[in-house]
């Protein structure tokens, strides 16, 4: 990560604002696939391809599963910094914290590198 990256990430403040403009990315997408369902009651399998071939599309649902994970991966932080702890399990909370952290970290990469390779071979 770079120095900025670390940076940003280092406040509390910058967490709980990042994860909340992630919950709205993730919000307006929901918003529009109910709305495109509402607007083409009768949307077909070839109408329903050729939508999620559109590049902007394309971009809004990768856009979406990147937000979804940076969400999960910020919310998931919280719950094991907070409750992995000395006081709570003992002398080894610093290392299964940190296997925590490692293997959240690693789900939420396959998912976004996952969910790259399928929304760009559409």
């Amino acid at each position: 990560m770079t120095g900025l990256t670390l940076l940003f990430l280092r406040s509390g403040s910058n967490k709980w604002l990042l994860q909340r403009f992630a919950a709205g990315i993730v919000l307006s997408y929901i918003m529009f696939i109910v709305y495109l369902l509402i607007i083409h009651r009768e949307m077909d399998y070839y109408e329903w391809v050729n939508l999620n071939k559109a590049i902007p599309m394309r971009f809004f649902s990768f856009l979406t599963a990147l937000s979804l994970s940076v969400h999960a991966w910020i919310g998931m932080w919280c719950v094991v910094t907070d409750y992995i702890t000395v006081r709570l399990i003992g002398p080894k909370a610093d290392l299964i914290r940190k296997i925590c952290v490692f293997l959240i970290t690693s789900v939420t990469t396959v998912y976004v590198l996952w969910v790259l390779k399928v929304v760009w071979s559409i």
